[in-house]
C-alpha cells in the first residue's frame, strides 16, 4: 500500500500530464462517436420491439409478475431480447418495452399468444394477482434510440445537476472554496471519462447509461470527500502547514481503493445474477469506478494542491497589503 501511496503522491506535481491524459481519453471518445457512431448493437440500430402496456396500478404493484409472464413466454418460444426499458407514461398507463435484434421475427401469432396468456391471468374470474388488470401487447420495427425514455432522461439530468451543485456548495461553505472547486472538477471529470470509456469500449448505450452516470457522481463524490475531509482535519491541527505537505499527508489511498473494491465486488455479483439489461448497467458501472478512482485519487489532489498554493499566495499578498495600510 505504501508503494501505491508513493506513486499517487508522485503524480501530484504532474497535473499537466494528468490533464492531457484526461483530455486525450475524452477526445478519443468523441472521435469514436463521430467516426463509428453510437455502439451498433443497441442504440442507433433498426430493431424490433415488443411493448407490453399495463394500467398504472398493475405496473406499480405487480411489475415483477408481469415481467415473469413475458420472460417465461419468450423462453418457450426461443426468443431472446437484447434489453428492456420500463417507462411510466402519462395518465393511467405504463409500458415495458422489450428490444430485439432487427432480424428477430415477432409474428402476429406470437403477439396473439402472449396477449392470450395475459388475458387468462387478468380475467376477473382468475385467482392470479393480475386479475382485473389491463394488459395490451404490440410490436413494432423502429430505431432503438427512439425508445430511450425522454422523461427519465430529463429527471436524471436535473437530479444529477442539483446533486452536483448542492454538494459543491456544501463543501465550499463547510470547508473552503478550494475544496468546492476540487470536488466540482472531480465530478465533471468522472462523468466525462465514464462517457468516453463507454464510447471507446463500444458498450451499448441505453437508459442504463443515464443511471450509471448518476452512480458515477455519487461514487466520485464519496471518494473525493475521503481526501477533502482528511485535509480539513489536518488544517485544523496545523493551520500553517503548506499546501504540498497538507495534501500529501491527507491522501486517502486506503479508503478510496477499499471503497472501490467493495463496489467492484458488489457490481460483479449484481451482474452475475441479474437480467441482461442490468448486466450492462453493472459493466458500465465498472468503467465508472475506474473513472471515479482516477478523478478522485489522482486528478483531484493534484488540482487541490495547485489551487491551494495559489490561494495561499493571494492570502499572503493580501496580508502584506493590509499590514502596510495599518
Amino acid at each position: 500500500m505504501n508503494k501505491i501511496k508513493n506513486f499517487v503522491t508522485a503524480c501530484f506535481s504532474k497535473l499537466k500530464l494528468l490533464s492531457i491524459v484526461t483530455a486525450s481519453i475524452v477526445a478519443l471518445g468523441l472521435v469514436f462517436l463521430f467516426v463509428f457512431g453510437y455502439p451498433t448493437n443497441a442504440t442507433n440500430n433498426d430493431v424490433t420491439t415488443l411493448t407490453v402496456r399495463v394500467n398504472q396500478y398493475a405496473y406499480t404493484q405487480h411489475l415483477e409478475e408481469i415481467e415473469d409472464v413475458a420472460e417465461n413466454f419468450f423462453a418457450t418460444k426461443g426468443l431472446k431480447y437484447e434489453y428492456d426499458l420500463n417507462a411510466e407514461m402519462y395518465g393511467d398507463e405504463s409500458e415495458i418495452v422489450y428490444v430485439f435484434d432487427k432480424d428477430t421475427a415477432i409474428s402476429e401469432t406470437v403477439i396473439d399468444e402472449l396477449q392470450a396468456a395475459f388475458n387468462a391471468l387478468t380475467a376477473n374470474e382468475s385467482e392470479h394477482v393480475l386479475a382485473g388488470s389491463i394488459v395490451n401487447v404490440s410490436s413494432n420495427s423502429e430505431r432503438a434510440l427512439d425508445r430511450l425514455p425522454g422523461d427519465v432522461l430529463v429527471r436524471l439530468v436535473i437530479a444529477a445537476g442539483v446533486f452536483a451543485v448542492l454538494a459543491c456548495l456544501y463543501v465550499t461553505l463547510r470547508h473552503h472554496y478550494v475544496s468546492g472547486l476540487t470536488l466540482f472538477v472531480s465530478l465533471s471529470v468522472g462523468v466525462a471519462l465514464t462517457s468516453a470509456l463507454v464510447l471507446i469500449t463500444r458498450m451499448p448505450i441505453t437508459g442504463n447509461l443515464l443511471y450509471t452516470l448518476f452512480f458515477n457522481l455519487l461514487f466520485t463524490a464519496v471518494c473525493t470527500m475521503f481526501t477533502l475531509n482528511k485535509v480539513r482535519k489536518a488544517q485544523k491541527d496545523d493551520k500553517k502547514v503548506d499546501a504540498e505537505t497538507l495534501i500529501k499527508s491527507s491522501i486517502a489511498v486506503e479508503q478510496v481503493l477499499g471503497f472501490a473494491a467493495a463496489n467492484v465486488v458488489a457490481l460483479v455479483l449484481f451482474g452475475a445474477i441479474a437480467t441482461s439489461a442490468v448486466r450492462w448497467f453493472a459493466a458500465i458501472s465498472l468503467l465508472s469506478v475506474v473513472a471515479g478512482v482516477f478523478a478522485s485519487l489522482f486528478l483531484a489532489p493534484a488540482l487541490y494542491m495547485l489551487v491551494k498554493k495559489y490561494s495561499d499566495a493571494k492570502d499572503a499578498e493580501r496580508a502584506r497589503y493590509d499590514y502596510k495600510r495599518s
